[in-house]
């Protein structure tokens, strides 16, 4: 079952400050191989998080466009637990399913440290882990390290240690595409400047060992009014800031774990406005958008999920007929 633990989380904004735009990068890895046949038949690849077949496929039939990627995170207690592969069996996919996966993967498990991974210990796990994954799923999605410009991860990274999570990260990719060389590899930060790091670009591996830059968002701290909105737009490393950073570093953008979240207190509840902010945002970056998955968690922590939001859901699917 789908738990807090994936990627959910609270975080609060440092003070506000001007984006400071970097110069664009040119890279061997700059375009993912996104282009293939996509199930959904939408723009971008498109999809839903849980860990649950039935949930999954119903998710897919209620929007009437076939789930191009499942975001799923495997236990992370150690490389053991790591590589247990309930994450792929027919409980959790759904047997008919022709997309890939988003998965969520800690920088490294709850048994080991920021200083291993930096040395390059777990490097032989990680290639062993992008050959496991590819097998089945050769051009998944990795988000390894996600979130880590907010605290509740103990991967974080913080002035004190960003540099070593950079190193780890570079390993963690390195080692990926040696396992499974089409894998493709998100850098994933929660939308804001979090609240670990001065500015949260400070944790960019660099260019070379980045297919994709990520951003979790979720309908809180502020909700998404009309005020709202224009703030987590604009702000100092908000929607448009991270939009913009993955195109001066010839890179594409993903929105790995999206949604509403009634479950919140500091959320705007059932709120169909974030669902029609978020799309045509994605409209109107869709040059660079590579995918999206909706985090359709039912549980009271969260109450993310479309059939718990019936306003949210009713906007999420006019938008499934104007992107079709």
């Amino acid at each position: 079952m789908l738990t807090a633990t994936l990627g959910l989380a609270a975080c609060s904004d440092g003070g506000e400050r001007k984006p400071t735009p970097s110069t664009a990068a040119s890279s061997s890895r700059s375009e993912a191989p996104i282009d293939r046949d996509r199930p959904s038949k939408l723009a971008w690849d498109s999809g839903v998080v849980g860990h649950d077949a039935a949930e999954s496929a119903a998710f897919a039939s209620t929007r009437g466009h076939a789930n191009d990627v499942i975001g799923v995170s495997p236990t992370r207690d150690s490389w053991e637990a790591l590589f247990g592969d309930w994450w792929l069996e027919p409980s959790t996919i759904p047997k008919d399913f022709k997309g890939t996966l988003n998965v969520a993967m800690p920088l490294f498990p709850d048994d080991g440290s920021m200083e291993a991974a930096a040395a390059g210990k777990d490097n032989a796990q990680w290639r062993r882990f992008g050959a496991m994954l590819a097998k089945k799923y050769p051009d998944a999605y990795v988000r390894p390290g996600w979130e880590m410009n907010i605290h509740n991860w103990k991967w974080s990274a913080n002035p004190g240690n960003v540099e070593q999570y950079k190193k780890a990260f570079q390993n963690a990719s390195r080692s990926l595409k040696e396992g499974g060389p089409d894998l493709r590899i998100v850098w994933n930060v929660n939308e804001g400047k979090g609240d670990t790091l001065p500015d949260a670009s400070m944790a960019w591996p660099g260019d070379e060992y980045v297919d994709i830059v990520g951003m979790d968002a979720y309908d809180w701290s502020p909700p998404y009014d009309e005020k709202g909105w224009e703030e987590h737009k604009t702000k100092d490393q908000g929607w448009d800031y991270w939009g913009n950073f993955a195109r001066q570093h010839g890179k594409k953008f993903a929105l790995p774990e999206w949604g509403v979240i009634a479950g919140n207190e500091g959320s705007g509840g059932d709120n169909p406005f974030f669902v029609e902010k978020a799309y045509a945002w994605m409209e109107g970056n869709s040059d660079i958008m590579a995918f999206e998955t909706y985090f359709d968690e039912r549980q009271d922590y969260c109450r993310c999920s479309l059939e718990q939001n019936p306003k949210a859901k009713a906007t999420y699917l006019e938008w499934m007929k104007k992107l079709a």
